[in-house]
């Protein structure tokens, strides 16, 4: 990996991997979990291996099923379950007990105010700083030829020339959770300096603040979100507040908003819903499904003769997604109608009578037939 930045701006965007849950007391990751420097989390965190920069503080229990790694200067409040190794910077401190499957390596003052349980092997010295390990766990992971999740979530992160890129560019891990530096996480806000990629099949509570935000589908957020650009919002998604942003707001298919939309543009498919106003003063648009043209039975030219069409054969619509149109006018131009019964009494090559005629036309009918009668009477006698 070429062009690598400096240490600070490698943590920069929340990219929050699929299946990833934060329920009331904890973040719940299906892989590994990196904490950039001086972040504070109100929750606790469960994944596969979970590092961390210096200065973070976590409120709730840390269970790791593989290593912990700790930076200087951290604080967590409650208990740390290790399943291999463990290692803390100087001057951690950590509220509860420590319990640690595999090796125990800690720094100088370390403060374990609940005692701890290590079945390996222990050391005191100055464990690698979390931020240069992060370079070496990446390179690691290339090496054994597993580092394909990391590579989708930090190829961003390690360009030069990220900061003049899109969100849209972006793919967020499947396997791994990046809190960037300095970022709040707690029930009530996910505050984040940069942008925030969110996975499918997510599950978050707070308020999203970033400059940019991106979600996959089925995602779940009991939240608003503001944002200085773009929010885009998957399929299939609901989201419990408002969103609001300078840029543009896109709701996917079958996705349901339940508060208002403030933004320059609204994007949104004819599925989705919005309970409360929107306010977009670029305006709003909508994207439709495919409709498919109902077949035509048969057509009739105008000299009268029937002309059948293939009504088996493949009805032709829309492309997908496409932005709604005014439809294409149909004009027939034949002087034969295809209805059962003309309008008005209306029958080709007859002419146009009023019934005050038509009623003379009778009467003079019935007149002549008697006038017949009788001079037919008067001769026979």
């Amino acid at each position: 990996m070429k062009n690598i930045p400096e240490p600070e701006q490698i943590l920069k965007n929340l990219l929050v991997p699929d299946n990833t849950r934060i329920d009331a007391k904890k973040i719940l990751v299906e892989g590994d979990v990196i904490v950039g420097n001086h972040s504070s989390i109100e929750y606790g965190i469960r994944g596969d291996t979970v590092i961390m920069g210096e200065g973070v503080t976590v409120s709730g229990d840390v269970v790791a099923s593989s290593d912990v790694r700790i930076d200087m200067w951290s604080k967590l409040g409650s208990r740390v379950e290790v399943g291999k190794n463990a290692y803390l910077g100087e001057f951690v401190t950590i509220d509860g007990k420590l319990i640690v499957a595999g090796d125990l390596d800690v720094g100088k003052e370390v403060k374990i105010k609940g005692g701890f349980e290590a079945k390996g092997w222990i050391v005191v010295r100055n464990p690698l700083p979390v931020i240069i390990f992060i370079f070496l766990y990446i390179r690691e992971m290339m090496r054994l030829g597993k580092g394909e999740e990391i590579e989708k979530a930090l190829e961003e992160l390690f360009e030069d020339s990220e900061d003049d890129q899109d969100i849209e560019g972006k793919e967020s891990s499947e396997k791994v959770l990046i809190i960037p530096a300095d970022t709040k996480i707690s029930p009530e806000s996910i505050e984040v300096a940069g942008e925030v990629v969110i996975g499918s099949n997510c599950f978050l509570i707070g308020n999203i603040r970033a400059q940019a935000v991106e979600a996959g589908k089925n995602l779940t957020l009991k939240g608003s979100v503001y944002s200085e650009g773009k929010i885009s919002i998957g399929e299939s998604s609901t989201v419990y507040g408002n969103l609001s942003s300078k840029g543009q707001v896109h709701i996917g298919q079958n996705s349901r908003v339940f508060g208002g939309i403030k933004a320059d543009s609204v994007l949104m498919h004819e599925n989705a819903m919005v309970d409360g106003t929107i306010k977009a003063p670029s305006g709003v648009s909508f994207l439709r499904e495919a409709a498919e043209r109902p077949p035509v039975l048969a057509e009739v030219n105008a000299l009268g003769k029937e002309v059948k069409s293939n009504i088996h054969g493949p009805a032709i619509g829309k492309p997908q997604n496409e932005r709604v149109k005014t439809p294409d006018l149909i004009e027939i131009n034949s002087l034969i109608k295809t209805i059962a019964k003309a309008k008005n009494g209306f029958v080709p090559g007859m002419e146009v009578t009023s019934a005050k005629t038509q009623a003379l036309g009778r009467t003079r009918r019935i007149g002549g037939v008697r006038r017949l009668r009788r001079k037919h009477e008067a001769g026979e006698h």
